[in-house]
């Protein structure tokens, strides 16, 4: 499979260079001219990273023996008939798919650029996305208390806790705070979950608990940091943060390239939805369900070799490379 796949770049590779032959000749293999424009596309297409290695005459002179021998291999396929193989034949279609998909997909886009005021419409539209508070995961235990005296006992048994939770901590117990919270927290939503609150911003923790809750975690700087005993007009609490992120305040000016590639993806989304519609309702497309439910799909497939991905469909949405041409 890997040698046909291989035959079959080399083909592709020959079937587009024949396609441009011109400028002057840099080699010749049999029949076949391999051009200086030809050589330098080729060197256009490699990364820049890579290309910066071909500034001398003799890397220049590697860089077309690679040519050379693709050339020489791509004959000795052709010899073979493997241009003629049912394999390689479906592999040149699909590229051919892609390759109609990049083109008419930039003829229907071409000169459709993205307006200023569009850009900023978006940005106010999915604000959200571009600016977003600090946020937290933190871990709480709530022991209820009305009084002052009830808030007295509450610390007292807090500090203990506390004292008890540091205590296993240090004999390498890392989840101690969450299973004490499990036993003795009454929180009853939290509890069952080691008193676990999921990531909340500032105001978030506040709304849902309290503000003392609230300015206690966010105190907090590292992993693992506690707080407490912390009086609430719940009682008093335990507080250990589990994780923090930071907020994200990105302007329009800062975003506007990122949006402008968004917006431009989706554009290009919606115009292939729109083209295929076209191409299915000018054909004459049936599908026979008697017979298509008569097809056999294994229910417990062979698992595949590490690595290797899934054969894709001829031609699936183009959700990305192939609705982007592939850059």
């Amino acid at each position: 499979m890997k040698l046909k796949s291989f035959f079959f770049c080399t083909l592709l590779a020959l079937a587009a260079c024949k396609a441009q032959k011109s400028g002057p000749v840099v080699a010749k293999v049999g029949d076949e001219k391999i051009t200086a424009d030809e050589l330098k596309r080729r060197l256009d297409e490699t990364s820049p990273f890579l290309r910066a290695r071909y500034n001398t005459l003799e890397r220049k002179k590697e860089f077309l023996e690679n040519l050379i021998r693709n050339e020489l291999l791509a004959q000795e396929a052709q010899r073979q008939g493997l241009d003629k193989s049912p394999s390689v034949k479906e592999q040149m279609k699909r590229a051919m798919i892609q390759e109609l998909i990049k083109k008419q997909l930039d003829e229907r886009l071409s000169g459709t650029d993205i307006a200023e005021e569009d850009l900023k419409k978006f940005y106010q539209a999915h604000l959200d996305d571009f600016v977003k508070p600090e946020r937290a995961r933190v871990f709480h235990i709530l022991l209820p208390a009305k009084d002052a005296k009830e808030k007295a006992a509450a610390r007292k048994t807090a500090a203990a806790l506390l004292k008890d939770i540091e205590a296993r901590e240090k004999k390498g117990e890392v989840n101690a705070f969450q299973t004490v919270a499990m036993k003795e927290s009454k929180d009853q939503l939290s509890a069952p979950m080691g008193g676990d609150l999921r990531f909340l911003s500032k105001d978030e923790l506040a709304k849902a608990y309290n503000q003392q809750l609230a300015d206690a975690a966010f105190e907090l700087k590292n992993p693992g940091d506690k707080a407490g005993p912390v009086e609430t007009p719940a009682g008093v609490e335990l507080v250990k943060l589990q994780i923090k992120t930071t907020a994200l305040n990105r302007g329009f000016d800062e975003s506007k390239d990122s949006i402008r590639g968004r917006m431009a993806r989706e554009r290009r989304s919606r115009e292939y939805d729109e083209w295929m519609k076209k191409l299915r309702e000018s054909a004459k497309v049936s599908i026979s369900e008697a017979e298509l439910d008569k097809v056999q799909v294994e229910a417990a497939p062979t698992p595949l070799p590490p690595g290797m991905a899934t054969h894709p469909p001829i031609a699936p949405p183009p959700t990305s490379a192939a609705k982007m041409g592939g850059n």
